[in-house]
């Protein structure tokens, strides 16, 4: 018998269940860390909210791991290695050959994120502020979001002109420290906002904060 052969050899079957129960444990990670935040979420708890082993769990990642694997699958809308601004429906938003519909098209899309993605937000920061590895990957999640508004803004800009006097830098640290976590969570959890209701005060922030009057 080939050992070689058999040890090389992986189950597509197993593979596929491994993924799932990954899957679930990052996802009932992401429960826990928005209703009892970071130091309320013990590996134990996670266990019983996916219905796994504990064992599981930890061979799932770290307790950091876990929340980084959270907050990106939130960002992203599922858990497909594709960064938010290379995603067909984020792309095709940025197409829009007019100002204020490409800021429509791009607020539709991702209004549903904030609804997710802000509780998990507060549990990273809070997280962050004991933990010096933790606040590193934090400081780079916030460096690559302004990246990403930064290529937003460079596409609004190329259909027309930005409100006078700002450069398209400033346009996306304004856009940047707006349109952040806190203010996520205030209208989504605070005021209850739908996602329509959310695209639409996206779309007029972005819009007040770069665009001409009028």
């Amino acid at each position: 018998m080939d050992t070689t052969q058999s040890r090389a050899y992986r189950s597509p079957r197993r593979q596929a269940q491994a993924e799932a129960t990954r899957t679930a444990i990052v996802r009932a990670a992401a429960r826990l860390f928005a209703d009892r935040g970071y130091a309320g979420t013990t590996m134990q708890a996670v266990a019983d909210e996916a219905g796994v082993a504990v064992e599981s769990v930890y061979k799932a990642g770290s307790k950091a791991q876990l929340l980084r694997r959270a907050h990106d699958e939130a960002v992203a809308g599922d858990d497909r290695p594709v960064a938010l601004l290379e995603r067909d429906e984020v792309r095709a938003a940025l197409t829009v050959d007019d100002q204020y519909a490409l800021i429509r098209a791009f607020s539709r899309t991702v209004a549903d994120r904030a609804r997710t993605l802000s509780p998990i937000s507060r549990a990273f920061v809070q997280a962050a502020g004991a933990d010096p590895a933790i606040n590193a990957s934090w400081e780079e999640l916030e460096s690559q979001r302004r990246t990403d508004l930064r290529r937003l803004v460079d596409a609004i800009a190329a259909l027309g002109p930005l409100r006078p006097g700002l450069t398209a830098d400033r346009g996306a640290t304004l856009v940047w420290t707006l349109l952040n976590h806190q203010s996520g969570w205030l209208v989504t959890h605070h005021l209850g906002w739908d996602d329509d209701q959310v695209a639409d005060w996206m779309t007029e922030t972005i819009t007040c904060l770069l665009l001409p009057p009028g």
